[in-house]
């Protein structure tokens, strides 16, 4: 049976429009809603823009009389005055670290919160032990030890010259492998003086004509013509033994009387016989005064001479005879001096 009703609400329901389109005009109605109060959100916080300039005009043309005014105001409008959050614009925004919002935050700290992979935590790693391991601790301050000067860093005379390793040199610079009773374990030699060679000359020009003398001499000389051949021979023979002994005590006289200066003292040793010697010493600190004499053309020629050394030791007097170069060993001892009240003054006397 046919109902007209039916056939009209089936007409209804197939071609009216708002059936399909009620879900636009919800969704436009809600935006609308949204942009109004977007404006009203913005027109507010322009308004209080406008109120805190025009109360900074003021406060700056009346500075004493309205400032309290002014900060009250300011403080009542932020109190009052609260940004409004809209959940359906930001539900999609998530925040994410910034390197503004701590100064003192670490780049590669923020790197490694940010991109969380091994590469990441291995530099804000390394980088942390870095600055632990260059940065000192506040806790332990840097002191550093009071040294020793070298004998090259105040002496200019041991600056220039160089070690010496000939053994029969007269004038010896910080000899290698050289020591004598009773030194220091930490006494260094400077140096090691003889008597210039050339006061040698006088015994050795005796000493050839000695060994010349039984050739030379005896034949004009009728001293041995009344010994038979055998005793002239245990003659010649006693002779050169005696030359020989001549000739020997020089060359030990003038090899081992020798004058040492070292870092901490002076020592004269006098060689006197094989089995007898004399030693004397003093301190640097004992040397009061340093004279230094070149007498004679053979002297000022071959550059020797006597030092003299005034102490307020035991022995009050040293005198260095006829060693080379006075001049250098003057000016050594009186570097020597100014040291040793150096390093009084500075407290690195050991």
């Amino acid at each position: 049976m046919w109902r007209p009703d039916f056939t009209l609400a089936c007409y209804n329901f197939f071609m009216s429009p708002t059936i399909f389109s009620a879900s636009d005009v919800q969704q436009k109605s809600r935006q609308r809603e949204l942009e109004e109060e977007l404006k009203k959100i913005t027109q507010a916080n322009k308004n209080n823009g406008e109120d805190l300039s025009q109360s900074a005009e003021r406060t700056a043309e009346h500075p004493t009389g309205e400032s309290a005014d002014v900060s009250a105001q300011q403080s009542t409008l932020d109190s009052e005055e609260k940004p409004i959050r809209n959940p359906y614009l930001e539900e999609s925004r998530q925040e994410e670290p910034t390197l503004d919002d701590n100064p003192f935050t670490d780049t590669t700290e923020v790197l490694a919160e940010v991109t969380p992979n091994k590469l990441g935590s291995s530099v804000a790693s390394a980088s942390k032990t870095e600055d632990s391991q260059s940065a000192p601790s506040p806790e332990e301050p840097l002191v550093e030890p009071i040294k020793s000067n070298e004998p090259e860093d105040y002496s200019d005379v041991m600056r220039n010259e160089k070690p010496t390793t000939n053994p029969l040199a007269s004038f010896v610079v910080r000899p290698p492998g050289v020591s004598f009773v009773n030194q220091h374990s930490k006494e260094k030699i400077l140096l090691v003086l003889r008597q210039h060679p050339i006061v040698n000359f006088k015994w050795v020009v005796i000493s050839v004509f000695l060994i010349l003398a039984p050739f030379l001499v005896f034949p004009l000389l009728p001293l041995f013509d009344f010994l038979a051949s055998e005793f002239k021979f245990f003659t010649m023979v006693g002779w050169y033994l005696l030359v020989s002994a001549y000739v020997i005590e020089h060359l030990l006289y003038w090899y081992y009387n020798i004058y040492l200066i070292t870092d901490e003292r002076i020592i004269d040793i006098d060689f006197i016989s094989l089995i007898y010697r004399r030693v004397s010493e003093a301190k640097i600190d004992k040397i009061e005064d340093v004279t230094s004499a070149t007498t004679g053309l053979f002297a000022g020629i071959f550059n020797y001479g006597n030092v003299t050394i005034q102490t307020a030791a035991e022995k009050r007097e040293f005198e260095f005879l006829a060693v080379p170069q006075p001049e250098k060993v003057t000016r050594l001892l009186n570097e020597l001096v100014l040291e040793e009240e150096r390093e009084k003054n500075e407290g690195r006397v050991m």
